[in-house]
């Protein structure tokens, strides 16, 4: 046995993705069926309403799946940890017996641009048509590849991608399983507003929030969410700084926030650009009382290596981490196993979390349909109700309008000590906010 297929094995025995108090849930709904409920039998595998399709040869024809993520390009970190996830939950599924009846086949797509995520998708179609499709890594390469799949009646599993236009455009076959950049910008200020007692009295201007971004489709769209969301909750406008991703100059950033001295920064950028901010505010030997980051990077090992220890402290918001109540995402403690045997190294972001709880849903309702026929799919999945608390991630599932998951949720954690914390929501919470991050570059009265 090699090293993935014993964390799978080790994986396997410590039960089912899904919580185990959930599981008369589960077996309701005939989630059971894939044999990974401790005690129930792998062979209902083999129940799919129709004769397993055989080659030639009379060897059972594998599930094929698409996987269209980055795998080359600035994305591509990102979508590798993506592909993990997903990777590691249809390897579990393949040493349960498959799903109905058949191994499970990724086929991948390299989406390492919007066009590029376009022609994949078309290619992936093309080449033989995959019952699905799971992707995408990012909003931009989420909305052609998911239009491809649509005009192609190919159902399109949604696993990471959040902005708000993916689900208003009537898609019959589009499903999101992960949360949106509305309860991303929302959960950014629930942070700003309930941690702020944790670090003091106000600075000595008005101004409570800054937000940093990048002035692409991505960053302006979570800046007007912000804006939007300070507005309802009757908080003053957050101060709105733009810049151009390409020739940003993060000095003068810098030097703008240190005047403007805002209690709370929030900022959504790529990796360089999350590396030259901080470099940029370490330079001047300034620091907001909070910085909060609302894009994947800040969710990621690898950029809090780049920045270093400096990077301890900040609050990031998106998928739920590894470092999570127990009782609230009672695997992700085993995915974490699983990942670290296979892969040989700890896991990177949440990301690898979250797109193995969608992917694991996905192919439970796959059996659940007892079918890969495309409507009764979609029929089972619009009937799911799995509180929170049911996926490894802690997120349950209730697809509403547009194909949306309504009880995905985004997650706020901290680093601390070198890995993200999850703070809220609070049952999910595995520790404390820290107020650290105030003494990073040093007194604050003498900035």
């Amino acid at each position: 046995m090699n090293g993935f297929d014993g964390s799978v094995a080790a994986l396997n025995a410590k039960g089912n993705p899904m919580s185990r108090p959930r599981r008369d849930v589960l077996a309701g709904l005939g989630l059971a069926g894939l044999g990974l409920l401790p005690g129930v039998a792998a062979p209902l595998l083999a129940h799919a309403g129709e004769t397993v399709p055989r080659n030639a040869a009379g060897r059972v024809q594998p599930l094929r799946i698409g996987a269209l993520f980055p795998a080359t390009g600035p994305l591509a970190a990102q979508g590798d940890e993506c592909l993990r996830g997903v990777r590691l939950a249809v390897a579990l599924s393949n040493q349960a017996g498959g799903v109905l009846g058949r191994p499970v086949q990724l086929v991948t797509g390299n989406a390492a641009d919007p066009d590029r995520a376009v022609a994949e998708a078309r290619r992936l179609i093309t080449e033989g048509p995959p019952v699905l499709i799971l992707g995408t890594g990012a909003s931009t390469l989420s909305l052609g590849a998911t239009e491809v799949g649509e005009g192609s009646g190919i159902p399109y599993w949604e696993l990471s991608a959040t902005a708000p236009g993916i689900t208003t455009r009537g898609f019959r076959y589009l499903v999101r399983v992960c949360e949106t950049a509305n309860a991303i910008a929302d959960r950014a200020l629930q942070v700003a507003t309930e941690f702020q007692p944790s670090f003091g009295p106000p600075q000595r201007t008005p101004i409570g929030i800054a937000v940093v971004f990048g002035n692409d489709t991505n960053g302006s769209t979570m800046a007007q969410l912000i804006n939007a969301g300070a507005l309802a909750r009757k908080m003053p406008a957050p101060e709105a700084i733009a810049y151009q991703a390409d020739t940003a100059d993060f000095s003068s950033i810098a030097r703008r926030l240190q005047t403007l001295r805002p209690d709370v920064v929030i900022h959504h950028g790529d990796v360089d650009q999350v590396v030259l901010f901080y470099n940029a505010l370490e330079t001047i030997h300034w620091k907001p009382r909070m910085l909060i980051g609302t894009s994947d990077a800040y969710q990621s090992s690898e950029t809090a290596t780049m920045v270093g220890g400096t990077f301890d402290g900040t609050v990031t918001i998106g998928a739920t981490p590894y470092r999570v109540d127990q009782r609230f995402a009672p695997q992700a403690a085993a995915v974490a196993q699983a990942y670290a045997a296979a892969y040989g190294g700890p896991p990177r972001s949440g990301e690898s979390l979250a797109h193995y709880a969608g992917t694991r849903l996905c192919l439970e309702a796959l059996a659940l349909a007892g079918s890969p026929d495309r409507d009764k799919l979609i029929a089972v999945v619009r009937k799911l109700d799995l509180p929170e608390g049911t996926l490894a991630d802690g997120w349950g599932a209730v697809f509403g309008t547009g194909g949306q998951n309504t009880r995905a949720f985004a997650c706020a954690s901290q680093w601390q000590g070198g890995a993200p914390v999850a703070l809220l929501p609070h049952g999910a919470a595995a520790g404390t906010y820290s107020p650290r991050f105030q003494t990073m570059f040093g007194d604050l009265d003498k900035s």
